[in-house]
């Protein structure tokens, strides 16, 4: 998963201006979820690749792994991305899959893709991942990377095999749940049937300028897929200019989603990724600290 949208700063006005709606709208919206039990940290989870795959992009070398960023970041839960065909030649998770969930074993929750980044999806690993779903613990469902095309507004997979995907994965347990990654610029595109068979939507903004619309683009995703499940995609890289968020935008997307996961109307947050967490920038150890800090504060059910 990258974007390769063209970025600006976000001021210290548009910061308040962007905080102030977020409290406005803290209230949840019309069937949205009642607020979670647990910890906040049980709701976060590390986006994740093959070690070094986003070099293709940032054209920096990376060493952290997928379990190591979990342990970095000290965030249970993790999804694992397949890379795409472009990505492979710097770093791709190499069958038998099955190898890779032995480190995986202490973490809570893992989803693993059948569709990775930029849309590669390959049958024979779909079948092995399915074999990941019915032997693997901690498995918690499938994960729809890069799912909608930028112009073409429809999925990898048709809705009739979307469909039997889900069939499959709910044969082996009903609990399963299916992922998508969705950006807020195909909010608007045509692709209600497909949502409706989506377990766990998780909203992605590509530009930290874009930030400050982030409550707009929730109730907008509320209204769209108002049963499906939230997760708020948090960036700490931006991939068009290769440097990280700002650390005022990265301070944005953190506090506004433990609000909506406080008010119960996003189930959980992600971040993205472990193939720039040992790059140096600031705003990794701004979301650590910040993990750190709130991560053991308990949600009260209602």
């Amino acid at each position: 998963m990258t974007t390769r949208q063209t970025t600006c700063g976000i001021s210290r006005r548009q910061l308040l201006q962007a905080t102030a709606a977020g409290m406005a709208g803290l209230a949840p919206a019309s069937g949205a979820l009642p607020a979670l039990e647990g910890t906040i940290r049980d709701r976060f989870w590390v986006f994740a690749c093959a070690a070094n795959s986003d070099y293709y992009t940032i054209r920096r070398r990376s060493l952290m792994t997928p379990v190591e960023s979990a342990i970095y970041f000290d965030v249970p839960n993790l999804l694992v991305v397949q890379s795409s065909e472009n990505e492979a030649p710097y770093g791709r998770l190499q069958p038998p899959l099955a190898q890779y969930t032995i480190a995986m074993r202490p973490l809570k929750r893992v989803a693993w893709s059948v569709v990775g980044s930029g849309g590669f999806t390959l049958p024979a690993e779909t079948k092995e991942v399915m074999e990941l779903a019915k032997t693997v613990p901690n498995f918690a469902g499938l994960m729809l990377d890069d799912f909608f095309g930028v112009a073409a507004k429809h999925g990898v997979l048709s809705v009739a095999q979307l469909a039997e995907v889900r069939r499959q994965l709910k044969q082996i347990q009903q609990k399963m749940e299916i992922f998508v990654t969705l950006y807020v610029n195909q909010l608007d595109f045509p692709i209600r049937d497909y949502l409706d068979l989506i377990d766990v939507i998780t909203l992605w903004t590509g530009n930290p300028a874009e930030l400050v619309n982030l409550e707009a683009n929730l109730k907008k995703l509320e209204r769209v897929a108002p049963k499906a499940k939230k997760m708020l995609g948090c960036y700490v890289v931006d991939y068009a200019t290769k440097q990280g968020i700002p650390v005022a935008a990265m301070q944005l997307q953190c506090e506004t989603g433990l609000r909506w996961l406080k008010a119960g109307r996003i189930d959980g947050m992600i971040f993205l990724g472990n193939t720039v967490m040992d790059l140096g920038f600031e705003s990794v150890e701004w979301t650590r600290q910040w993990i750190r800090n709130v991560g053991d504060t308990r949600l009260k059910g209602v």
